[in-house]
């Protein structure tokens, strides 16, 4: 079990699969955040350094901008302080190990790229180089940062979009169903998407 949580109480609730079903309603502390989880587990490209990233989500389509959120402490930071850009690789499940070696070690220790023997390609629009033989990756320029005492130790990157390549292997407007996209679940725990799920004519009505 990958989350700690207190006991509350049993209270009985429906759904649609188990009607009459008891639940335990728990209250989530210190690991509020994974119920957030999956999401993707990217390999974050800065210069020549890279680390384990997935605090990363689409903030307007057509304005091509997202927003990541960075640790103050990582070395990371310091290196997209002083760039201004970055790239967003998207493992598959190959690579597992390389993604938690990425995420578990810093680049002011280790040169990561070395030590996991990653090849980097040039970069398309940008002068930052991206992984090969990763599943996609996205090139953005960093446009503004949030950075504020209330948030805490992190800081908010928007970023645009300014290049974006996938694999049609893995990729097809949306990702395939059973595409092997590494996720996050939180701490040592990663999962990929399975099967995929429809609404039905039930579902659809207008609400």
């Amino acid at each position: 079990m990958y989350i700690y949580a207190t006991v509350l109480k049993e209270i009985e609730t429906f759904d649609f699969i188990n009607l009459g079903r008891k639940d335990i309603v728990m209250e989530v502390k210190d690991e509020w955040y994974r119920l957030l989880h999956p999401k993707i587990a990217f390999l974050f490209v800065v210069d020549k350094n890279v680390m384990a990233l997935a605090w990363a989500m689409p903030v307007d389509d057509e304005a091509k901008v997202l927003a990541i959120s960075v640790w103050k402490g990582n070395y990371t930071y310091e290196l997209l302080e002083r760039e201004g850009e970055f790239a967003l690789c998207i493992p598959s499940a190959e690579m597992l190990n390389q993604v938690w070696f990425c995420g578990t070690k810093s680049g002011r220790k280790t040169d990561k790229i070395k030590a996991l023997n990653l090849e980097l390609e040039k970069g398309v629009k940008i002068k930052t180089p991206h992984l090969k033989n990763c599943a996609g990756f996205l090139e953005c320029r960093v446009i503004d940062s949030i950075s504020r005492r209330e948030f805490g130790e992190h800081v908010i990157y928007l970023a645009r979009v300014v290049h974006a390549r996938a694999n049609e292997k893995f990729f097809h407007k949306t990702w395939k169903e059973g595409a092997d996209i590494l996720m996050h679940v939180g701490s040592a725990l990663f999962t990929t998407p399975s099967k995929f799920l429809k609404p039905g004519k039930r579902c659809s009505r207008k609400v």
